[in-house]
């Protein structure tokens, strides 16, 4: 499957979904140009018993690289009155076994690869930038939530603990769900820490056309 830059307008975008699975019954799901547009995509969805209690972990993550001092976001989500744009530096979409994003933005390419772990709860996204001798920063937001995947958290507000460990890994506690703590690790960078930071209603299309209540709420307890 793949679409280069004629085909990732926003309607054919949304239109268009990717799937991986880790085998144990937990995947990861959105469309080509990353906007979530179901209660069911996410980027971690994992079977908390597997292969039952499938929940919703990591939503997605929005990313923003500023070059030469002026920030983009690289990022598409779907509020009722605003959609962010994304998906205009989005150069490509290809998959064959793993979904591979390509954005061109000011002379600086960036690639995403998203893949899981065969038999785990675990999901990998790994960036390549090409940016010669252009001088950039990429920042990763996680939006995050815990939650049943046929359930929404509509106007919830959520309870994150989070603690630093070695090694640029972060332990949150979401919801007061100490039995399951989520784990964030990064090769690279350095975390910022955000404190009651939610996502609010976005917007899930597909769910509107099937008759059901489309937004709610995520957590982002972290930037990188």
């Amino acid at each position: 499957m793949e679409f280069t830059k004629e085909k990732l307008n926003l309607e054919e975008g949304l239109k268009r979904e990717w799937l991986i699975t880790n085998g144990i019954g937990g995947y990861s799901s959105s469309t080509i140009i990353g906007a979530n547009t179901r209660k069911y995509h996410g980027l971690l969805v994992a079977p908390l018993t597997p292969p039952a209690r499938r929940f919703v972990i990591l939503s997605k993550l929005d990313e923003s690289i500023e070059i030469r001092g002026k920030k983009y976001d690289l990022f598409t989500n779907v509020c009722k009155s605003y959609i962010s744009q994304g998906y205009k530096y989005q150069e490509e979409f290809r998959k064959n076994y793993v979904p591979i994003f390509t954005y061109k933005v000011a002379g600086v390419e960036i690639v995403k690869i998203i893949c899981m772990e065969y038999g785990k709860n675990t999901v990998g996204v790994y960036y390549k930038i090409k940016n010669g001798n252009t001088k950039s920063k990429l920042t990763l937001a996680p939006i995050m939530n815990f939650r049943d995947f046929h359930t929404m958290s509509t106007n919830h507000n959520f309870d994150i603990n989070q603690t630093v460990m070695r090694n640029n890994k972060v332990k949150v506690i979401i919801d007061g769900n100490a039995q399951t703590p989520v784990y964030m690790k990064a090769s690279d960078g350095k975390y910022i820490e955000h404190q009651n930071d939610n996502f609010k209603e976005m917007f899930y299309i597909e769910e509107e056309k099937r008759g059901f209540y489309p937004e709610e709420n995520h957590a982002v307890p972290r930037s990188l």
